[in-house]
């Protein structure tokens, strides 16, 4: 009995023995071969990813911005400098009744023009905005029309409706302002052609003390 119990122990150390051989010998490559097929998992996926990115330039990929930039004036206003600002009492407390107020309401408001100015008769036209305070008779020949804009503008406020006239509406109604006071006066009065070369126009309209009452 005691032989049998020792040769059955020798086997079973002999199987553990076996058993530890195995991992011994094919422990490693099996470890190789893990890593080799993780390398190659990220080979493909980083094949696959590259595969379905647009072929462009990083900066195309940003999406394109667009600047917009609202000018009051002409397309030769200049950023680097401020307009002339053309002050008249005609201009001040002008007032007006809005559209269907039944003339119970007024709307009063002052108004400065800011002018920009060109000679036409330099190749190219020069800018003389700058100038046009030395300028007398330019600014005369203007001050000749100051009942007509004044006119203009009341005209202008009388056909909008006092919730046009509200500050959040009263840009659209400024703009208005000076495009008609342009083409209604200023292109006109200062018609380029072989005795005139000097051209003026509005580039912003300024209103002030603006109520309704």
């Amino acid at each position: 009995m005691a032989e049998e119990a020792a040769e059955n122990g020798n086997e079973t150390s002999g199987d553990g023995g076996d058993s530890g051989g195995v991992l011994k010998k094919w422990g490693p490559l099996a470890g190789v071969v893990c890593l080799v097929q993780a390398v190659l998992a990220w080979v493909l996926i980083q094949f696959v990813l590259k595969d379905n990115v647009p072929n462009q330039p990083s900066e195309q990929l940003i999406p394109e911005t667009q600047e917009v930039v609202i000018r009051q004036g002409s397309d030769e206003a200049s950023s680097n400098r401020l307009p002339f600002l053309y002050v008249t009492k005609e201009l001040n407390s002008i007032t007006a009744n809005p559209a269907g107020t039944n003339a119970e309401r007024f709307v009063v408001l002052d108004v400065q023009l800011g002018l920009e100015a060109f000679d036409h008769g330099e190749n190219p036209k020069e800018d003389i905005t700058g100038d046009l305070e030395n300028r007398v008779e330019l600014i005369d020949k203007i001050s000749k029309y100051d009942l007509k804009i004044k006119s203009t503008i009341v005209k202008i406020m009388r056909a909008k409706t006092v919730d046009e006239l509200d500050a959040g509406e009263i840009q659209r109604v400024v703009d208005e302002i000076r495009n008609i006071l342009n083409t209604e006066i200023f292109d006109l009065l200062f018609v380029i052609d072989e005795e005139n070369k000097i051209e003026i126009r509005i580039a912003e309209v300024n209103v002030s003390n603006l109520m309704i009452q």
